[in-house]
């Protein structure tokens, strides 16, 4: 019996705006690896009632990207990747990074990622230089 397949998907709660782009917010149900791609950036359409709530959610606006992760953090480290539900912090670049905000979702468009989530617990950590 094959697992399910989960979706590439973070959900922006803040932006910081430096040297670098980065996005502060919380991880699907997908590991997010230094090096991803997500080609989309999204937003679901509010739910109001509870008919509303009980049905899964629907995009309402979806924005064509190319933005790259290249770089992961969380609890005030460097990260290869991040966990499944975990927060944190993503430096990202690419094409379409200027629609990222909070309610945001950075995501790909209808696929499933390449492959079967993974357990956070294969997340490592990296010493800072």
């Amino acid at each position: 019996m094959s697992e399910p397949h989960h979706e590439l998907e973070f959900i922006v709660v803040g932006v910081v705006q430096g040297d670098a782009f980065s996005v502060i917010g919380r991880n699907g149900d997908a590991l997010i690896r230094v090096g991803d791609v997500f080609d989309a950036v999204m937003r679901y359409k509010p739910r109001r009632t509870a008919d509303e709530l009980a049905a899964p959610p629907e995009r309402e606006i979806v924005k064509p990207a190319s933005i790259r992760v290249i770089g992961v953090e969380a609890f005030g480290r460097s990260l290869k990747a991040l966990g499944e539900g975990m927060t944190g912090r993503l430096t990202v670049e690419g094409e379409g990074i200027e629609y990222l905000g909070p309610g945001w979702i950075l995501g790909r468009q209808g696929e499933p990622t390449n492959g079967v989530a993974q357990h956070s617990e294969s997340a490592q950590y990296v010493t800072n230089p």
